[in-house]
């Protein structure tokens, strides 16, 4: 018979990890989050929580910990192409537009009100397998070097840095970059996905009257501008009707940011006693908006897995796990980077808007395959 599980250890304190995190606490488990930022903290991030994201918050009961913060409700996407003709449509489900600077911040307190033991900022610089489940040296900020151990650990860092024994993921050639700013002229329920001409950005309200501005943009593209990130987003401003009337009174609020863009499906080569969730498990084109929303039911499955096999006394099934893992992302992954590639080239882009607008069955379709008739 295998040994319950009493104790985890989560690394990275992101949506991934913290719900994953509350449910095992207040199971009664005894849970360790690391994370190496200290919070409030910005992150490169569409900011949208998805009916997927919403749903799971919901089953959590954590609805009413983000509600009060005032998240902009988004029930409509809007498609602008480089000249500036647009096309909108209804989302299925609605989304919610919340800086993760408020939510992060929010949901690691509920942690830690479950039970859950926050070490941070600190960061574990090795991650091991032991015969009784997982060893990892924890360094803080102050250089003191902690040996945390745990039955099992959930890798919630964004990017599998830690899986040990596995090959990293790729690397992309494109990077996210994101901002946030103040009166920004444009319908506060949609959220805009806009074409650049070789990239693309999303344009979304967040809370107090915030709007978050993320783009996914090539290095090549950055390098010509010498990482002068602002001069960018001042030249792409400047080419599109739309952007320019959106953003003619508009400030920045914050600075910007930039971090690389992952892509890879979900991988079968766990290490025993490790379970990768969110972006360390598979990663999909932003455009779909469905990355917290994807990160958080992972998080959920994975917790569900460890109950589950806590109350029959098994190891957890994680074959079953992947395989739901899978299920999650497969036709999002697919779906999203082609519609990024076609939103990508201002040809297509020209073309495909003003289809859209007069095919809304199909349209409905495309959506859906992104996810945005999911609540699962």
């Amino acid at each position: 018979m295998a040994r319950k599980i009493h104790s985890i250890l989560v690394i990275g304190a992101g949506p991934a990890g913290v719900i994953p995190a509350i449910i095992l606490a207040r199971a009664g488990l005894a849970v360790t989050v690391v994370e190496r930022q200290r919070f409030p903290r910005d992150k490169v991030c569409g900011e949208c929580l998805s009916a997927t994201g919403l749903a799971t918050l919901g089953r959590a009961g954590l609805l009413e910990v983000l509600e009060p913060l005032g998240p902009a409700r988004l029930t409509r996407t809007t498609l602008v192409a480089p000249g500036g003709a647009t096309a909108t449509h209804e989302l299925a489900h609605g989304m919610w537009g919340l800086t993760r600077r408020r939510m992060d911040t929010a949901l690691l307190a509920t942690a830690e009100d479950a039970g859950v033991r926050v070490l941070q900022p600190a960061r574990v610089e090795n991650l091991q397998n032991t015969p009784a489940g997982v060893s990892a040296a924890v360094r803080y900020e102050s250089n003191v070097v902690e040996n945390v151990t745990a039955d099992l650990a959930l890798l919630a860092d964004g990017k599998s840095a830690l899986l040990p024994g596995a090959d990293k993921p790729s690397p992309t050639r494109d990077l996210g970059i994101k901002a946030h700013f103040r009166n920004v002229s444009a319908d506060a329920s949609s959220i805009h996905l806009f074409s650049l001409g070789g990239h693309y950005g999303g344009l979304a309200a967040v809370e107090d009257g915030l709007w978050n501005v993320a783009l996914s943009v090539p290095q090549a593209v950055v390098r010509r501008f010498e990482g002068d990130l602002a001069g960018l987003w001042t030249s792409l401003v400047a080419g599109n009707p739309f952007l320019r009337g959106a953003f003619a009174e508009a400030t920045r609020e914050t600075d910007w940011l930039a971090s690389p863009l992952p892509r890879f499906p979900v991988r079968p080569d766990w290490p025993d006693h490790i379970i990768p969730v969110g972006n360390a498990a598979a990663a999909l084109e932003p455009i779909g908006g469905e990355g917290m929303g994807l990160a958080m039911r992972s998080g959920e499955l994975a917790a569900s897995a460890i109950l589950s096999a806590n109350a029959v006394g098994t190891s957890v099934e994680t074959k079953q796990l992947q395989a739901a893992f899978r299920a999650l992302w497969r036709t999002r992954r697919p779906a999203c980077r082609t519609v990024a590639v076609v939103v990508s080239q201002p040809a297509l882009a020209r073309a495909i808007i003003p289809f859209s607008s007069h095919a809304e069955s199909a349209t409905r379709v495309v959506l859906r395959l992104m996810g945005k008739a999911s609540r699962s």
